[in-house]
């Protein structure tokens, strides 16, 4: 696994600014890169270690886990039930209009359900578009959030975005920096924004952003153990010495204005179903914030999506059918040591993530424990619930290995490392997180649906997650 990562760090330097913005609408869905071919030549001399692995651990492991869900998951394919699914929730006209519930299973408290609302072409005109949602976590806490964005505004070529946010968690929690404790504390803000993006050349769009928040943060209700013991010198309060949450922005409440410019390139074939292109997002953001509490930032997430062979990546529904629908018995065949050796450059895409990021408090000020960089479950580490670790400064590297089941399904074997520490300087590289395991995606080139991950830490962390979010 760690030899993929290495060889994925080498695929990702691959330039990729020679690349045009591919309009999912009108480039074949398997359109990609003379660069991308490269990697063809690189996986073949790695095909020996790759497949071991693969034949003798991943593919007994999954047979075991997908047994007892063989039959449903048959049925709800073979009968087309996510296709009509979409049917029902889809009304207006050109059924631009969908609305849906959501289901995101995680440990703990942090399972929720919602609905979402969506507008694809909002008053009549497809460049505006309308997305609204709302979360409620299993412990009652909940999260409502509704957005705006707009293509071509005024017939200029600047896109905006406008939204509004609110948090009501009575039990947000934190991991303690430096520490493996948690600090449960209460979240009851609202947050406010407005961005604008204009383009520039090879595909960059610069981007300014505002944002509005009303932070009120308290402490957790009694029940829930570690409001009080605070362990970390990060709530350790210079001037006196002593423990203290408020040094951090606990039991307070606060404006913030935060104030946000960056670079963004998108030269995906499609966000749904990538193949090729990259993904590229690099901000620094400065917050002015209340009592004391202002600091600054920066950070960056880079994605690239190489596919390996010349065949066309979906599935068609006539091939589905000629497969016989869902048998996963027959599929997991194909995953078989010669037949894998002979495919492994076909109908493959290699998924790369990069995610860095750090934090600096300014003279006189204290970082508030909400503003810490975070690594874990959405950096990715699907291993580790949440955000899991929080600190100063943060690293993450992900590989990804998709291949086609079925025609709106892919499976995944992944592989994640993650650092973080006070600065670049102090990490202990040596000390890295890493998370690995295997999934399944269910999308279409219009829409994702959900993913289903089982990542696995060590040899005893385990983190089941389905989610309808996509990680990268």
């Amino acid at each position: 696994m760690r030899f993929l990562v290495l060889l994925s760090l080498v695929c990702s330097v691959i330039p990729a600014f020679g690349e045009k913005a591919a309009d999912s609408s009108a480039a074949p869905p398997d359109s990609i890169s003379a660069g991308t071919r490269i990697v063809e030549y690189i996986a073949y001399p790695t095909l020996q270690v790759l497949t071991w692995p693969v034949d003798h651990i991943m593919v007994p492991v999954v047979r075991v886990l997908i047994y007892p869900s063989q039959e449903p998951i048959r049925y709800f394919l073979n009968e087309s039930v996510v296709d009509r699914m979409i049917g029902l929730i889809s009304y207006g006209k050109g059924e631009k209009i969908m609305t849906y519930p959501t289901l995101n299973l995680s440990s703990g408290t942090s399972s929720r359900t919602g609905l979402t609302f969506r507008n694809r072409a909002l008053f009549g005109r497809s460049s505006e578009r309308l997305v609204a949602y709302g979360l409620l976590y299993v412990n009652g806490d909940f999260k409502l959030r509704s957005y705006v964005t707009a293509d071509e505004v005024f017939g200029t070529s600047l896109g905006a975005k406008t939204g509004v946010g609110v948090v009501r968690m009575k039990n947000a929690s934190a991991n303690q920096p430096g520490t493996n404790e948690f600090l449960y504390y209460s979240d009851s803000s609202e947050i406010y924004q407005f961005q604008l993006r204009h383009p520039l050349f090879l595909g960059f769009h610069a981007r300014g952003a505002f944002f509005l928040r009303r932070n009120r943060l308290g402490r957790a209700p009694p029940s829930l153990l570690g409001a009080d013991s605070l362990v970390s010198g990060f709530f350790r309060n210079p001037g006196t010495g002593l423990m203290d949450s408020a040094y951090r922005g606990l039991g307070q409440s606060f404006w913030e204005r935060i104030w946000q410019i960056g670079l963004t390139r998108d030269t995906r074939n499609n966000e749904n179903i990538p193949l090729a292109g990259s993904t590229l997002d690099l901000g620094w953001s400065y917050h002015d914030a209340g009592l004391r509490h202002s600091y600054h930032d920066w950070g960056m997430v880079y994605s690239k999506y190489m596919k390996l062979g010349r065949e066309r990546y979906e599935i068609t529904s006539e091939e589905e059918r000629r497969r016989g629908g869902m048998n996963l018995t027959k599929f997991l065949h194909r995953l078989e040591y010669e037949k894998l050796k002979r495919d492994m450059v076909s109908r493959k895409v290699v998924a790369l993530h990069l995610y860095v990021g750090q934090i600096f408090e300014l003279p006189g000020n204290s970082l508030p424990v909400y503003g810490l960089q975070t690594l874990g479950n959405d950096t990715p580490l699907r291993g580790y619930s949440g955000s899991r670790f929080r600190d100063y400064t943060v690293a993450g590297v992900s590989a990804e290995y998709r291949f086609p089941v079925l025609r709106i399904m892919d499976g995944t074997l992944f592989d994640e490392y993650g650092v973080h520490g006070r600065s670049w300087q102090v990490i202990d590289y040596l000390s890295y997180k890493n998370s690995w395991g295997f999934g399944i995606r269910v999308r279409r080139p219009d829409i994702f649906l959900f993913r289903m991950d089982l990542g696995i830490h060590g040899i005893s962390g385990v983190l089941f997650n389905m989610s309808v979010d996509a990680p990268f």
